[in-house]
């Protein structure tokens, strides 16, 4: 039985309704939990994570960023999806088109079997690769920091900080992953690692420079960027440079492309 704010609209209010009702409802229903804009996909979330009551509520998450992929996985394409969690902005790209595909990047290993459950429930198996590691600015290994907070999937990050309950993971770059298959073009590229999306944009410069990635979107989480030494504006300069236009969406989103 679907939540009565399933039946609120515009999807506008009914995200500003259920987001007051969250803190009353605890003993919610976090499996087969249906997309409002891929109905035929059901993802089993976590009741206790703050994005994914707002999927459990509303049918969706995130609703801006949600339309604007849905738009462009309707034209078909290579999604990678950098910190791809339990796989929502995932399923939701490889559901608008049988022939669309997906890269998944997931260093959170308490994150890499519900990602991959959700793949595998809703057949999308042939449409997704999961890569288990990080994407990021050179090959290797980093400290990874689960967050410190069980209940929240998408907390955790990197880490150079003395960190007891960090642990070690595989980061590859999207140059170095691109050359190693042939991967000719990126149709859009999501990035949220929060903070380090810069890095995972750096690690992307020959891909960027040759103008193989169609459509970016990524966030600032400026506190952790700080803990990471990035800049603000490192980002943005970056792309600038790389000859793309950088938008920003919101206070902290934004949506970059290359330049004609």
């Amino acid at each position: 039985m679907p939540l009565i704010t399933r039946f609120i609209y515009p999807l506008s209010l009914r995200a500003r309704i259920s987001y007051k009702l969250y803190r009353f409802f605890n003993n919610l229903n976090d499996k087969n939990v249906r997309l409002q804009f891929a109905n035929h996909i059901k993802l089993d979330v976590s009741k206790t994570d703050f994005g994914h009551k707002s999927i459990i509520f509303n049918g969706f998450y995130e609703l801006k960023l949600t339309r604007q992929l849905v738009e462009h996985a309707k034209k078909g394409g290579v999604m990678v999806d950098v910190g791809a969690n339990y796989g929502y902005y995932t399923c939701l790209w490889a559901a608008q088109n049988p022939n669309n595909k997906v890269i998944a990047f997931e260093a959170s290993p308490p994150n890499v079997a519900p990602l991959i459950n959700n793949i595998t429930k809703n057949g999308l198996n042939s449409q997704v690769t999961v890569l288990p590691m990080a994407a990021g600015k050179e090959k290797g290994e980093m400290k990874f920091s689960l967050g410190g907070h069980a209940d929240q999937t998408g907390w955790g990050g990197f880490t150079i900080m003395d960190d007891d309950g960090a642990v070690v993971v595989p980061v590859d770059t999207l140059d170095a992953y691109a050359e190693k298959y042939n991967m000719d073009k990126i149709d859009l590229l999501k990035i949220d690692t929060e903070g380090a999306d810069t890095w995972v944009l750096y690690g992307a410069e020959r891909l960027l420079r040759e103008k193989r990635i169609a459509h970016i979107y990524y966030e600032h989480n400026v506190s952790r960027m700080q803990l990471l030494n990035i800049g603000e504006d490192d980002s943005i300069n970056f792309l600038h440079d790389c000859d793309y236009t950088v938008v920003r969406q919101s206070a902290n989103d934004y949506y970059a492309y290359p330049n004609k």
